[in-house]
């Protein structure tokens, strides 16, 4: 599954946000509260994130 998701600041802080799909939380039944670890590699001027749930909310 590819999908392009935009960027976006988060209000009152340096980080940014990246939201998920509608499809990717319906399909791996993501919920506010899961938590992820992210994995950060970068090539030149490619970028790659690779976030692993390790927490899933009862929500």
């Amino acid at each position: 599954m590819s999908k392009t998701v935009k960027a976006r600041e988060h209000y009152g802080a340096n980080s940014l946000d990246l939201t998920l799909p509608a499809e990717v939380v319906d399909e791996y039944d993501v919920n506010a509260g899961d938590i992820f670890e992210i994995e950060v590699a970068s090539d030149d001027d490619e970028l790659t994130l690779t976030y692993t749930r390790v927490y899933k909310s009862e929500e």
